[in-house]
């Protein structure tokens, strides 16, 4: 029976991707050919013992047209074109802190870390 079956041309292309991918798997061709083939019976079998001919299948919507527009990439911003725009952050250019303003933050630094466990 498995020998006098005549596939289309969509079929045995599908078939053949799935071939070509075991054997990229590292499987070899003839081991390959086997199993997709068996697989495919199973499917066909699976396909026919579920299809009743009794009942009608339902209308399938008609399938959406692969032409539709898709949206075009974002334009990616070269470093080159950021630096030209902006300056870069300079540590001269920050206000200098009091002695007060940094003995205030080095204290909330302490608790910090003594909350997340890095000082006792």
């Amino acid at each position: 029976m498995a020998q006098d079956m005549e596939l289309d041309a969509t079929t045995k292309k599908k078939l053949a991707d799935e071939v070509v991918l075991l054997m990229l798997m590292g499987m070899n061709r003839l081991e390959a050919r086997r199993i997709v083939w068996n697989d495919y019976l199973d499917e066909l079998a699976t396909y026919a013992t579920s299809a009743s001919p009794a009942e009608p299948e339902p209308a399938q919507p008609a399938p959406v047209p692969l032409d539709t527009p898709k949206p075009e990439p974002p334009t990616v911003t070269k470093p080159a074109q950021m630096l030209s725009r902006q300056r870069f952050w300079r540590a001269a250019d920050e206000v200098v802190m009091t002695p007060e303003q940094l003995q205030r933050n080095r204290a909330e630094l302490a608790k910090v870390k003594q909350l997340v466990g890095l000082r006792k």
